[in-house]
């Protein structure tokens, strides 16, 4: 793979380290030269990656299996998928035991949370899972590798000094690998890892209104990246930096030529975080320097970042109070009441998933603005009093109405643990023998053939044979050498369901009893559940689940660790 297609440091190093430890067949080896050249996010790479899957399975390895996942993580363009294979890759990682690969298996889940999705705080979560599995670790690079993105996510939830020393701890072994390394790739990658952790630590300096430090560190990293075609992304989060720095110098030319700079790699990549910063800061620029016109064309920007990713970095929410404040002035109401309503929205964003930013935030609060919106609201007096009533009387009835739920659940609950433990007592449950009823209604299966397809299928139930994806009648009774018509005929008599419902009680018992037993399990989407017993659509799993234990999955793990923390 040419650096210039490595464009993050996310991935590879350490699947490096992994692949070369794989002691199974060299047919992954061989698998992996079909798409280890392609570009991150491309999706003509998964073809090769389901056979590299296949393999893996076929051989019980899942060493390789958890490292075939992770590549379905870094090649799939899609969230979805993305999520889905990092779920696969934890279940694989934690099959092997292996604490190293765990640990990689959470940061790569953390990083499709953190870097795609923007959702620091699940983020944070992975990445924790990760340190703690990481901790008697005697890979060096995962260690500083998790500990970077600890520092990385928090720096984004505000918690600066912490991220700062999190970043201490790590910028010093990065620099110095990309000093000693021999190998070009991985030169790139200690590399790439000392100037993002450059870049964060300017951030964080810059937001803890360090300037001096910020402004050093901002300069240091444009003389390191300067030049450098492989680090384009870095040089112009520096340039970002330095515009910045400019703008809090009062030096709104040089702000607006650094920002300018800065911003079509930033686009170009898809930062669009980093991409509404710049946007908060050019159209404070121009509005400030009596540019409102072209000031509000930029704020519209970060408007079009919000409605498409549903996403709002803390920093920029402050172009929304402008805005509503514009058009009240130019007696838009319209527009007025859209920018307002943008703002809740934006705001229990805020406090979802910044709740310690968003309490500095709301302080900061432009008093004027407050004390405008009270006398509007004093106005209209009535209809806030009706408006109170009605919210109070949905607000009651939703209580009720979740008392009830809860109820309902909890007893729902509480049948279900009674079935496991039934189940629990009675493991070794034998195959029912026929009665004589069944018998003198299926005259055309003999006694013979009764035995031995109770037999078959005890192995067949033992094995979880019952977990293989489309599994028919039919196919099952070629596994088993038998006839589908007589395969039918005893299930119905015996087990007194059909086949497919046979199938599913199977199923949806085994994964029930992992879901009650073991916490791993309760960390899974419900699509990584469904796969994991056989199942392909996770709505089916879904009603499957409902109608064969009377309550959902999500609310089973949701009651089942509330069970859990008050015992």
């Amino acid at each position: 793979m040419t650096k210039s297609k490595t464009l993050s440091l996310l991935f590879l190093m350490y699947h490096i380290i992994c692949i070369s430890q794989v002691k199974s067949a060299p047919s992954y080896q061989e698998i992996r030269k079909s798409y280890d050249a392609k570009e991150l996010n491309d999706e003509t790479a998964l073809p090769f990656i389901h056979v590299f899957v296949k393999e893996a399975k076929k051989h019980k390895d899942y060493r390789a299996l958890a490292l075939a996942y992770r590549d379905g993580v870094a090649y799939s363009s899609k969230i979805d998928a993305k999520l889905k294979y990092a779920d696969s890759t934890i279940l694989a990682a934690l099959r092997t035991t292996n604490s190293d690969l765990i640990s990689d298996a959470h940061v790569g889940k953390g990083i499709v949370y953190s870097v795609n999705l923007k959702k620091y705080q699940p983020a944070l979560d992975q990445f924790l899972k990760a340190y703690q599995y990481s901790r008697s670790s005697k890979d060096d690079y995962l260690k500083h590798k998790v500990n970077y993105h600890l520092g990385n996510v928090k720096s984004y939830l505000g918690f600066y000094e912490e991220a700062i020393t999190h970043f201490k701890n790590s910028i010093h072994y990065f620099e110095r690998g990309a000093q000693k390394s021999t190998n070009p790739n991985m030169t790139f990658n200690y590399k790439k890892g000392y100037y993002n952790i450059l870049h964060q630590m300017t951030a964080c300096y810059r937001n803890l209104n360090n300037i001096h430090k910020s402004d050093s560190l901002t300069e240091l990293g444009l003389k390191l990246t300067s030049g450098q075609s492989e680090f384009l992304l870095e040089n112009s989060y520096f340039l970002k930096c330095k515009g910045l720095l400019s703008f809090h110098k009062n030096n709104p030319n040089d702000a607006i030529y650094y920002l300018n700079k800065a911003l079509p790699e930033i686009v170009k990549k898809n930062d669009f975080m980093w991409a509404s910063v710049i946007y908060y800061y050019l159209g404070t620029v121009f509005i400030e320097n009596g540019d409102k016109k072209r000031g509000i064309t930029y704020f519209t920007k970060i408007d079009s970042i919000f409605n498409k990713n549903q996403f709002i970095f803390p920093e920029v929410r402050k172009n929304y109070e402008f805005l509503i404040n514009h058009y009240q002035v130019e007696n838009d109401t319209k527009k007025e009441l859209y920018y307002t309503k943008q703002l809740v929205k934006a705001d229990n964003i805020i406090v979802r998933d910044y709740k310690y930013l968003s309490k500095k935030i709301f302080r900061e609060y432009d008093s004027k603005r407050m004390k405008e919106e009270q006398e509007r609201l004093e106005k209209s007096k009535m209809i806030a009093v009706i408006f109170a009533a009605v919210i109070l009387g949905g607000t009651f009835l939703l209580l009720i109405y979740r008392r009830r739920r809860e109820k309902l659940l909890q007893k729902k609950y509480n049948l279900l643990q009674e079935k496991l433990l039934l189940s629990k007592a009675d493991s070794n449950l034998e195959i029912k023998s026929v009665d004589k009823d069944v018998e003198s209604k299926r005259k055309v299966v003999s006694d013979e053939k009764v035995k031995e397809l109770a037999i078959k299928l005890k192995d067949f139930e033992h094995k979880k044979k019952f977990m293989q994806k489309g599994l028919t009648c039919k196919k099952l009774a070629d596994q088993l050498k038998t006839n589908s018509h007589y395969l039918s005929m005893y299930i119905n008599d015996v087990k007194g369901y059909n086949f497919n419902r046979y199938l599913a009680e199977l199923r949806i018992n085994y994964i029930t009893e992992l879901l009650h037993s073991d916490k791993e399990y309760r960390k899974l989407t419900v699509e990584a559940l469904a796969a994991e017993c056989g199942i392909a659509s996770r709505q089916n799993f879904s009603d499957l689940f409902y109608e064969i234990n009377g309550i959902r999955p999500a609310d089973f793990i949701k009651m089942r660790i509330k069970q859990l923390k008050n015992d």
